[in-house]
C-alpha cells in the first residue's frame, strides 16, 4: 500500500516508562462545553460551533447539525470512551467526537488540502500489502465456541512505542471516527463493533516488527497480541482482529505502508501512510479487496491501490461493503456451528 501522506505528525509522547506514564490533564474547551450542552438537550440539534484551536481546517465557526450518536464503542488506553456523533458541518457530512476534554470534527470532502494526499512515484512494481505466508503457520487457538459465542466484531489497535501517537483525540479523529461511522451506518456487518486502543504494553507495543520476513513478523505479532488477550480473559475468535500501528515503515515491508493476512486476524500499518491506513489493512482481514476499490474523483475508497493526487474518501466501495458483510455473516455462522 505505497501511499504518501501530508498528515502532520501527531504530538510525540515523552520518554516515560509504562509505569510512570499518565494521560495529560486538560481543561475542557469552549467548543466541547457548548457541544455537550446542546447535545444534552436532545438530538437532532442545529447550532453555531467554534472550531477547536487545532482543527485541521484552521480557525472558524461552523453551522452544524448533530443528528445522532453512534453505538460503536471505542475505548482508549486511559479508559476513556469516545462518544461519536454524525451530522453536518457547513453543509458537509461530518463526524463529531467527544473524547476526554476535547471535541474533534472530521468533515467529509471539504478540502483535499486537509485530507490525505496519496501518490505512487516511479515505474517499478507496486508493493503488495496482502501477505501470502511462505510457510505453514500454527493455527490460532480460537475460543471454545459453545462457551464464547461471537457477540461482536472486535478490533484491537496496539500503538507501538515508536508511533508517537499520545494524543488520543487526534488519533481518533484522523483514523477511527469516520471509519466506525462507515462500518456502522453503511457497511452494517450485522454484529456490534467494538474498537480498543492500547499502548505501553511490554511484549506487545515494543514488538520488533523490523525483524524477519513480513509473514514471520505478522504471525509473531499475532501470537504476542493473542497472549495479551488471553491474560485479560478475552478469548480471541475469528472476529477478533489485532493491529500494530507503528511509526516509520520498516525495510522488510518491501515498500508497502501496511501489511495484512487476508481473511485472517492480524495486520500492521504505519503512521507515515494514508488516513485510511487502519481501515485499509483491517479491511483485508474482512475480505475487502483491492480490485473492488473505486476512484471517486478527487478521492479514492479505502481499499484503493495507488493513485496520484487523490485523497481518502473515508468509505469502502459498495462492493467491498458487501464483501465485508458476507465475510462477517459466514464467520458468525461457522463459529455458531
Amino acid at each position: 500500500m505505497p501511499f504518501v501522506t501530508h498528515k502532520h505528525t501527531l504530538v510525540l509522547a515523552a520518554s516515560l516508562t509504562a509505569a510512570a506514564w499518565q494521560p495529560p490533564v486538560l481543561a475542557q474547551t469552549l467548543a466541547a462545553s457548548l457541544f455537550d450542552a446542546r447535545v444534552a438537550a436532545g438530538l437532532p440539534q442545529a447550532f453555531e460551533l467554534p472550531r477547536e484551536t487545532d482543527d485541521e481546517r484552521g480557525p472558524g465557526v461552523d453551522q452544524v447539525v448533530v443528528e445522532e450518536r453512534l453505538d460503536t464503542d471505542v475505548v482508549y488506553p486511559d479508559g476513556s470512551h469516545a462518544m461519536t456523533y454524525t451530522g453536518t458541518a457547513g453543509n458537509h457530512e461530518a463526524v463529531f467526537t467527544r473524547l476526554g476534554q476535547t471535541l474533534s470534527v472530521s468533515v467529509f470532502g471539504q478540502s483535499p488540502a486537509v485530507t490525505t494526499t496519496i501518490a505512487h512515484q516511479g515505474s517499478g512494481p507496486v508493493p503488495d500489502d496482502v501477505i501470502v505466508p511462505s510457510f505453514t503457520p500454527s493455527l490460532r487457538i480460537d475460543a471454545t465456541r459453545a462457551n464464547h459465542p461471537p457477540a461482536e466484531l472486535r478490533f484491537w489497535i496496539f500503538l507501538h512505542d515508536d508511533a508517537g501517537e499520545s494524543n488520543y483525540a487526534k488519533f481518533h479523529n484522523w483514523y477511527v471516527a469516520w471509519w466506525v461511522r462507515d462500518m456502522e451506518k453503511t457497511v452494517k456487518p450485522g454484529v456490534p463493533v467494538k474498537v480498543v486502543v492500547k499502548d505501553h504494553l511490554p511484549g506487545v507495543t515494543d514488538f520488533d516488527y523490523r525483524r524477519g520476513r513480513r509473514d514471520e513478523s505478522l504471525f509473531a505479532f499475532r501470537s504476542a497480541a493473542d497472549h495479551y488477550l488471553y491474560t485479560l480473559g478475552d478469548m480471541p475468535s475469528a472476529l477478533t482482529k489485532v493491529m500494530l500501528f507503528v511509526g516509520d515503515r520498516p525495510a522488510n515491508w518491501d515498500g508497502a505502508y501496511g501489511i495484512a493476512l487476508p481473511r485472517d486476524t492480524v495486520a500492521m500499518t504505519s503512521g507515515t501512510g494514508p488516513r485510511h491506513g487502519v481501515a485499509h489493512e483491517f479491511g483485508h482481514t474482512l475480505n475487502a479487496l483491492h480490485e473492488h476499490a473505486e476512484t471517486r474523483f478527487p478521492c479514492v475508497t479505502n481499499m484503493s491501490g495507488y493513485a496520484i493526487g487523490l485523497f481518502s474518501c473515508q468509505i469502502y466501495s459498495g462492493q467491498n461493503d458487501v464483501q465485508i458483510r458476507e465475510y462477517v455473516q459466514k464467520t458468525v455462522e461457522r463459529e455458531a456451528d
